[in-house]
This record gives structure tokens, C-alpha cells and sequence, in this order.
């Protein structure tokens, strides 16, 4: 039996930081966000929403509570256990009036987002989408 020495291999370490998809959700109530980007951008408990109109570009950056129009974001890091969910009518609003000619009312869109991270930002290029069905909600009494 031949003994195996662990520097007889060429290993190279996995990355197991940020596994996530970095999706923006656009609900019918809401904007849900992957863990991901809570996660890359710091758990941050507060955020200002930014929109580039011309270009059809949502973004987001981390910021202090105590910033001019900030809104809540994310909980700590500990405490965080699953999506952000943003329930900010204004900020979905807006979204859904931008891109009224290319999206339904009725339907659900992902958009990828991308970090950047010295400016604690993620930009989301909305012209970028993946639609989704309606979400059906729970419907156990019909």
C-alpha cells in the first residue's frame, strides 16, 4: 500500500465567500434581494436607493442610518437568516413606472446585480431582466 503524502497534490482552496446569485427581485409589493448582496456589501442596516433614468440603472449603497433619504436595509450579519426584503412603495414605484413600456404589471423580474465595492454599491442594469410568472401567494382555500 502506498502511503499518501498531502504535498504529493497540486490543491488550490475552493471559494466559499459569496456563493450567491446577486439577484434584485421586482414583486408586485416589494424588492426581495439575495443574502449575497447584504452579505458583499457588509450587512449594512441602511441604504440609499440611487437611479440612473437615462441609463435604466437601479443601484444601491451602503450608508449610515443618519444619511439624507436613506432606508432600512439589512439586519447583522447573525441575525440576517435568509433574502432582504425591501418594502419601500416608492423606491418599487419608481422601478415599475421606469420600465412601464418593457415590463407587466402582473408579472416578477430578476436582475443581476453587480458590486462595487469602493463605493459599498450594487448596480443593477434594470434594461437586463429575467421575467417571472406572478407570484401565486397562498392559495390552500381555493
Amino acid at each position: 500500500m502506498t502511503k499518501v503524502s498531502f504535498e504529493n497534490y497540486t490543491f488550490e482552496v475552493i471559494n466559499v465567500e459569496n456563493i450567491g446569485n446577486n439577484i434584485l427581485t421586482v414583486n408586485k409589493n416589494s424588492l426581495t434581494f439575495d443574502k449575497s448582496i447584504a452579505d458583499l456589501l457588509g450587512f449594512p442596516s441602511h441604504i440609499k436607493p440611487l437611479l440612473d433614468r437615462e441609463n435604466k440603472v437601479f443601484a444601491i449603497q451602503a450608508c449610515k442610518s443618519t444619511t439624507a433619504k436613506s432606508i432600512p436595509f439589512s439586519k447583522s450579519e447573525s441575525l440576517q437568516k435568509g433574502n432582504v426584503k425591501l418594502h419601500s412603495m416608492a423606491v418599487k414605484t419608481t422601478l415599475r413606472t421606469l420600465m412601464e413600456n418593457a415590463w407587466k404589471t402582473e408579472m416578477r423580474y430578476q436582475v443581476k446585480g453587480r458590486v462595487i465595492p469602493e463605493h459599498k454599491a450594487f448596480v443593477f442594469e434594470l434594461n437586463d431582466f429575467k421575467e417571472l410568472p406572478p407570484h401565486k401567494g397562498n392559495n390552500r382555500h381555493k
